[in-house]
C-alpha cells in the first residue's frame, strides 16, 4: 500500500492593506534610489527656510515683534506638503497607464493597494520631511513649547494635511490627459494658496479687506494651529478649521477617485 502525498496548500494572499503596504516601499524605494529627488525634496525646503529667515526675519521681528521661524517653520512644511502633489500626480499618471498597472491587473492583487500604496508612500516621505525640517528649524530657534501632546498633534495635522494633497494627486492623476496639464492645474492654485495666507505674514498685516479671505485660507488655518501647538496661541478654531479643510477635501476627491478609477479597472 502506497501514502499519497498531497501537495502543500498555497499560502494565502497578502490583504489589502499588507499590498499596499508592499506597494508604499516600492514608492519609498524609487523615491531614495533617485539622488536629484532626494536633493529637491530635502534640499528645496531647507533652503526656502533659511534664505526667506536671512530676507524677513529683521523686518518681522521689528514691525510685529515675533521671531518669523515661529510662522515660516510650519509654512515650509506645508509647502513641501503642497509640491508632492505634482510630482507624486506624475508618477501615478505613468504608473497606471504603463505596463506595471496591467501587470498587477492579472495578478491576485487588489486593484485598490496601487492607488493606496501610492498615498501611502506619499505621506510617509511629507512626514519624514515635516520632522527634517523642524529639526533643522530648531537651529534658527523653532520650539515645541506645549509638551509631548502639542507635538505629537502637530504632525497629526501634518499628515492630515499631506492626507488632502495626496488625495489631490490621485484625482490629478486620474483626470489629466497628460502629465504637462497636472503641473498647470497645481501650481498656480497652490501658489495663490500660499502666498495669501499667514503664513508668510500674520493676519493683521494683509489690508483690512481681504483679511476675511485670508483667514479662510486652509494654508492660514493650518500655519495658524501649527503655531499653537509648537509655540502657543489660539487653538480650538484654527485646529477644527484645519481638520474641516482637510477631511473635507480628502472626502470629495475619495468620491471622484471611486467614480473614475473603476474606469482604469475594467480596462
Amino acid at each position: 500500500m502506497t501514502a499519497t502525498s498531497t501537495a502543500p496548500a498555497p499560502a494565502p494572499a497578502p490583504g489589502l492593506w499588507a499590498q499596499s503596504a508592499l506597494i508604499g516601499g516600492r514608492t519609498l524605494k524609487h523615491f531614495v534610489r533617485s539622488p536629484m529627488m532626494l536633493l529637491s525634496t530635502f534640499g528645496f525646503p531647507l533652503l526656502q527656510l533659511f534664505m526667506l529667515l536671512a530676507t524677513f526675519k529683521i523686518i518681522v521681528h521689528d514691525t510685529l515683534g515675533e521671531s518669523y521661524v515661529v510662522r515660516l517653520a510650519p509654512l515650509v512644511i506645508l509647502i513641501t506638503s503642497f509640491s508632492a502633489i505634482g510630482s507624486s500626480a506624475i508618477a501615478f499618471w505613468v504608473d497606471i497607464r504603463s505596463g506595471v498597472f496591467n501587470r498587477l491587473r492579472v495578478m491576485p492583487v487588489h486593484a485598490l493597494s496601487m492607488l493606496l500604496g501610492r498615498m501611502l508612500g506619499d505621506l510617509v516621505r511629507i512626514l519624514g520631511i515635516a520632522v527634517l525640517v523642524a529639526l533643522i528649524a530648531q537651529l534658527p530657534g523653532f520650539r515645541f513649547r506645549q509638551g509631548v501632546a502639542a507635538a505629537a498633534g502637530f504632525f497629526v495635522l501634518v499628515a492630515l494635511f499631506g492626507l488632502m494633497c495626496t488625495s489631490l494627486a490621485v484625482v490629478a492623476a486620474l483626470s489629466a490627459p497628460y502629465p504637462p496639464v497636472i503641473m498647470r492645474w497645481v501650481q498656480m492654485p497652490t501658489l495663490a494658496l500660499t502666498m495669501l495666507s499667514t503664513g508668510y505674514m500674520p493676519r493683521e498685516a494683509f489690508p483690512s479687506a481681504i483679511r476675511p479671505v485670508i483667514a479662510a485660507n486652509p494654508v492660514s488655518t493650518a500655519v495658524e494651529a501649527l503655531v499653537g501647538l509648537s509655540r502657543g496661541g489660539p487653538l480650538l478654531v484654527p485646529v477644527l478649521a484645519t481638520v474641516a479643510w482637510t477631511v473635507g477635501v480628502s472626502a470629495l476627491c475619495a468620491w471622484v477617485t471611486a467614480r473614475r478609477f473603476r474606469g482604469f479597472v475594467a480596462g
